[in-house]
């Protein structure tokens, strides 16, 4: 009996919402890819659902900040994540009793995907991923690489091609990708990961050369990169999502009213072809298929992490 009646009050909530403003936490800076999905998903439910839908964010400690925000939410559907795949890693890198990330934040639906692409300064010595790589095996950490810092998404990646082609390069943490790129520009550091809806501008103007996307297959986004596999690295993949969480308890009713209606907006034409000229592979999925691909990532993640004795301050 009392199973039917919260049923019954669950269901009576899914109609009335939402009755009030929406916000989207996004965890990353203004311009970021979550950022721009944030946005673009904010304003097109703002108005299907005749509500405001605000988009605020909150930075601090690699997305763990935000994502904290989410977790300790009230679990009403009225605060909406918007992630990435660095949720994985900084699970694994934080610590709290207050807030688990695998306990207390629920998945509800990758919007997309997007990679990374290996790049050098554009003035560098390295034409070919092969060079880099061949290189690096015969000075082990003399070659600089930088990464967005410790723990950061690059820093994890690194430590998967090292492991995957049995190199071993000196680690630069910086604080932002901003300023690893910089001084990669500059010559400061020989290499970085740089996430490929990014680095177009950089390579036009001659800043920056791109080695390979790293992923199995090249970007649609960019076909002139070469890939990691069709240059003798098989296997590896900088293949990172972007999509929504929830805190953990939001009745069920609510949260499968929030999974249909930001998944038709990210399928809408508009909204969809916008992320496409970010740069975002639109690839919606389900709850459940969410779940299963951070569970994936949460449990690789945590034997590199592991592995490599990675912490976000060296």
């Amino acid at each position: 009996m009392l199973s039917c009646c919260l049923a019954a009050v669950g269901t009576s909530q899914a109609a009335d919402f939402p009755a009030k403003p929406v916000k989207f936490v996004v965890p990353f800076t203004p311009g970021t890819g979550p950022d721009r999905l944030a946005r673009l998903v904010a304003e097109d439910l703002g108005k299907t659902w005749k509500v405001p839908v605000v988009v605020e964010n909150r930075l601090g400690a690699s997305g763990h900040v935000g994502a904290q925000v989410v977790g300790q939410s009230p679990p009403d559907g009225y605060t909406v994540g918007v992630m990435a795949t660095n949720i994985s890693l900084t699970a694994h890198l934080i610590k709290s009793e207050g807030f688990v990330p695998m306990r207390d934040l629920a998945p509800l639906t990758i919007a997309g995907y997007g990679d990374m692409t290996l790049v050098v300064s554009g003035k560098s010595r390295f034409n070919t991923l092969r060079d880099l790589l061949d290189y690096a095996r015969q000075h082990p950490r003399e070659l600089a690489f930088a990464s967005a810092g410790m723990g950061s998404p690059a820093h994890i990646f690194l430590a998967q091609m090292q492991q995957k082609t049995g190199t071993e390069f000196l680690h630069v943490p910086y604080k932002g990708t901003a300023p690893a790129v910089t001084d990669l520009i500059g010559g400061q550091v020989h290499a970085s990961f740089v996430a490929t809806h990014t680095v177009a501008p950089y390579l036009a103007s001659g800043q920056l050369r791109a080695l390979g996307v790293a992923a199995p297959q090249r970007n649609s986004h960019a076909p002139d990169i070469p890939s990691f596999a069709e240059q003798g690295v098989p296997d590896f993949s900088t293949e990172a999502w972007y999509g929504f969480m929830l805190p953990a308890g939001v009745p069920e009713p609510i949260a499968e009213q929030l999974y249909r209606d930001i998944r038709a907006s990210v399928e809408q034409e508009h909204v969809r072809s916008q992320l496409d000229k970010f740069g975002l592979t639109v690839r919606p999925s389900t709850r459940e298929e969410m779940r299963q691909v951070v569970d994936k990532e949460y449990r690789t993640y945590g034997d590199i992490i592991s592995k490599y004795n990675i912490k976000l301050q060296e």
